[in-house]
């Protein structure tokens, strides 16, 4: 890839300028609001190497780096860091606000990012709009209009991403683009993998995607639930199975959360009232607190009004169990212990249960 003609996406994601290089140096010129002599790491997020370290002075601090090809990195210190692909050029970074631009595929994949999650935006928008009508329209076609909306997003970032991915099939711009797409349309992402190089398919990203979708496959709604046992998992510091709940006869919705999780508190209000309304012989809630410290956990749970059922100290052990990269994530279990939906959000989680549980009565 030394001095290949790299393709990027300028100001729109459809129209391809290529250009040489005839050196390979990279001038990183950054700005960071930190203590003069703050260390900041330049890392090649493949395997983890250190390219390179400087020191802030007067809130700047700068590298310069020769490149065989282009790499993914990051450049940081300690959780302030931002991600973007090194390529030769100068490249503008801005750590406080993490922000970067300067060379093609930095400013290409930019653009990509901006239209791809601004169409989460759009979708959350009109989910909040779909919610103020609620009450008078019926739990069926609530739900309907909900997963049009999804569709409809889903549908606009697989043809966002396919437009970037066909003309950068065998740069990393095409792939850490694709890998975006991951989490949002398995089916769309796969058939753009198969388009992508050899060399691409390799790239670690697109590999973990690929492992982690066939793992997501055999976690998905239809099929039956995988248990996993935590330690000390109970307040009283016994023992807990996910098949002490789910598999029991009941209808059981888990949510997954942790104590430093914005969103995930956002969440309890609509977890609240489905376990007020429906808790009882056919419906249960229970949440599971991962990757938080059980300190932190009881603490929160202290000051957080959550009255169902409690796991805490899971960890990791549900995330590596169900695929899992963010939370909060909510799944809802059949009576059989089937999987049902997954990623259910907002007034969706009451619509469902309550049009479940009439379904039942009938």
């Amino acid at each position: 890839m030394q001095n290949q003609k790299i393709k990027a996406c300028l100001l729109t994601i459809v129209s391809v300028a290529c250009m040489s290089f005839s050196q390979n140096q990279l001038a990183l010129q950054g700005t960071y609001s930190a203590p003069n002599g703050t260390e900041v790491y330049l890392i090649n997020l493949d395997n983890r190497d250190t390219l390179d370290v400087a020191t802030v002075s007067d809130n700047k601090f700068a590298f310069t780096v020769q490149l065989l090809q282009p790499i993914y990195a990051f450049v940081g210190h300690d959780r302030d860091r931002v991600r973007f692909i090194l390529e030769p050029g100068t490249l503008m970074v801005n750590l406080d606000k993490r922000t970067f631009k300067g060379t093609p595929m930095a400013d290409a994949y930019n653009d990509f990012h901006v239209r791809f999650y601004g169409y989460n935006m759009q979708r959350n928008k009109e989910r909040k709009a779909l919610t103020a009508i609620k009450e008078t329209i019926s739990p069926a076609e609530f739900n309907e209009r909900w997963s049009q909306l999804d569709d409809k997003y889903r549908n606009l970032q697989g043809e966002l991403t396919d437009s970037l991915v066909r003309l950068n099939n065998d740069n990393l711009l095409g792939a850490i683009a694709l890998d975006d797409l991951a989490l949002v349309d398995t089916t769309k992402f796969m058939q753009l993998y198969g388009m992508m190089s050899q060399e691409m398919q390799s790239f670690y990203m697109l590999k973990n995607d690929v492992k982690n979708i066939a793992l997501q496959s055999r976690t998905a709604p239809g099929k039956m639930f995988t248990d996993y046992l935590i330690k000390q998992g109970n307040l009283d510091g016994s023992d807990v199975s996910l098949s002490d709940y789910v598999g029991k006869g009941k209808y059981i919705l888990l949510d997954h959360w942790a104590s430093w999780c914005g969103p995930c508190k956002a969440e309890m209000p609509y977890i609240k009232k489905v376990w007020e309304n429906f808790a009882g012989e056919h419906f249960d809630v229970v949440s599971i607190a991962v990757n938080d410290k059980r300190e932190n956990t009881l603490r929160a749970l202290k000051s957080l009004d959550m009255p169902w059922h409690q796991i805490i100290d899971a960890q990791r052990i549900p995330l590596s169990s169900y695929n899992i990269s963010a939370i909060p994530h909510l799944i809802l279990f059949a009576p059989d212990g089937t999987i049902l939906k997954r990623g259910l959000r907002g007034e969706q989680i009451y619509t469902t249960i309550q049009q479940l549980l009439s379904d039942k009565a009938l």
